[in-house]
């Protein structure tokens, strides 16, 4: 079962004519360490990575984007290792989320019952031939 509740949705289109998104499997208990993002109707082979925060926001094509950063506040970004991901074949990717590791612009913190943390996912995309970045929808997840 999907857990949280998903905004920014659609998400802009991209290159293959969909709207990427964003969603999570596992448990909403902090304690069961079970957190999975998937992102999907991505470019095959694209590369991407998941961003965090506490806060929503919207900010429209940031940095000459295709879409439209749907977090506000704090925002970290889960580049560590093995966190940036390639789509494959069918364009998704997911990321097992270490709860005790989420990462801010201050450094690693770990998620406590009670928080409500919201992602999204940023992603290289190509129009007509010109590479740039695009958005999927966001979530906003409630933890235990």
């Amino acid at each position: 079962m999907e857990l949280g509740e998903r905004f920014c949705n659609p998400a802009a289109v991209n290159s293959t004519g969909a709207a990427a998104s964003l969603s999570a499997l596992g448990s909403t208990a902090v304690a069961s360490q079970d957190f999975t993002l998937i992102a999907s109707q991505l470019p095959s082979s694209s590369f991407g990575f998941a961003l965090v925060s506490q806060s929503r926001g919207f900010i429209p094509n940031p940095g000459g984007s295709q879409g439209d950063l749907c977090l506000g506040g704090s925002i970290g970004r889960f580049v560590g290792p093995g966190q940036i991901q390639q789509a494959d074949s069918s364009g998704a990717w997911s990321l097992t989320v270490d709860l005790a590791q989420v990462p801010t612009p201050t450094g690693l913190v770990a998620v406590q019952p009670g928080d409500t943390w919201n992602f999204q996912a940023w992603y290289r995309d190509a129009v007509a031939g010109v590479t740039t970045s695009n958005f999927t929808s966001a979530i906003e997840v409630d933890f235990l």
